[in-house]
């Protein structure tokens, strides 16, 4: 979509956040303003929020671009040749102190991400609608289920990397890793993602690793160049356990079971790990719940069964 959006709003609202995560994800250029005291010569179309009377009037008078009119009630400008479409949603007053994955969720998936298609398609209108009015207020609001997937193995790998680039030191990135040929298969993407991870840790990034594997996959595995990498800057923020996998296997299978193919645990959700998915590699979850559940696993399995490496040879003697 060419051209330069204008979009009028008097504050600022989880609404006008899910516009600008669109326009930002589609590289649409826009802008944002509380008047239309001045349109300047590229704008190409005008999104208003919260119409009222006076506004109306100014529009019909100032604006000759086409637009969308977003508001929570019904009201109509009259008298006006351009282009006028409407989107009517009770989003307008939502102030929700939603975290950032949340609200990255309801704009991929949730009530937002429909007003969002809606947007699209009255940006192209390609049908070329005029006072056309898409009324999304019966539409439920908060999600039963907080979960969402990716739709390529590129964009999971594009998620994690801006994830964890914008954690704060106070909470630990909690990982539980197993080994795999996919992960550890030299392919650029995961050597981007690795290469991140290694700079991200002799940045003194807070994190902390759970290796579960058996004696065999150890062999292979301590041979990696990573792995190698990782096990060389273990310290005071980077903490590294192993976790004999056959032992987990005998003693709680259920928590193994719960962990496949690996979980990380942010402050605000988890990524989990699915391997058998050939489009992606994981899903979020920003569930409470789940938040608070692989907190507990993750602290008891590290504490009942982590073997705290701090130097290369403390694997060899871990598994013997």
């Amino acid at each position: 979509m060419e051209g330069k959006i204008l979009i009028v709003t008097k504050k600022q609202n989880n609404l006008l956040d899910s516009l600008k995560y669109f326009f930002d994800q589609e590289k649409i250029e826009y802008m944002i303003s509380d008047h239309l005291h001045s349109i300047e010569k590229d704008i190409t179309n005008l999104i208003y929020f919260n119409l009222e009377q006076e506004d109306a009037l100014e529009l019909s008078l100032k604006s000759v671009l086409p637009m969308i009119i977003v508001e929570g009630q019904k009201q109509l400008i009259k008298n006006s040749s351009n282009t006028i479409n409407y989107i009517i949603t009770s989003l307008i007053q939502d102030e929700e102190n939603y975290t950032e994955v949340q609200k990255e969720y309801l704009f991929k998936k949730g009530i937002y991400h429909i007003f969002l298609q809606k947007v699209r398609e009255l940006l192209e209108n390609v049908n070329h609608y005029n006072h056309m009015i898409y009324d999304l207020t019966e539409i439920e609001g908060v999600p039963d289920n907080w979960v969402f997937n990716f739709e390529s193995i590129s964009e999971t790998y594009a998620w994690l990397s801006r994830k964890n680039k914008s954690l704060s030191s106070s909470f630990p990135r909690k990982v539980i890793n197993f080994y795999d040929d996919k992960v550890y298969d030299d392919s650029l993407k995961e050597i981007n993602y690795l290469t991140e991870k290694v700079v991200e840790i002799k940045n003194h990034m807070n994190v902390i690793d759970l290796f579960i594997l058996t004696k065999e996959e150890f062999s292979i595995l301590k041979n990696n160049y990573f792995f190698k990498l990782l096990l060389k800057h273990v310290s005071d923020t980077y903490r590294l356990y192993l976790i004999d996998r056959k032992k987990l296997e005998i003693e709680e299978p259920m928590f193994l079971q719960k962990m496949l193919d690996g979980i990380v645990v942010y402050d605000d959700c988890v990524y989990r790990d699915t391997y058998q998915d050939e489009f992606s590699l994981g899903y979020v979850d920003c569930n409470q719940t789940t938040i608070d559940e692989y907190n507990e696993i993750f602290d008891y399995i590290m504490n009942t069964y982590g073997y705290k490496v701090n130097s290369e040879s403390d694997g060899n003697e871990f598994f013997g």
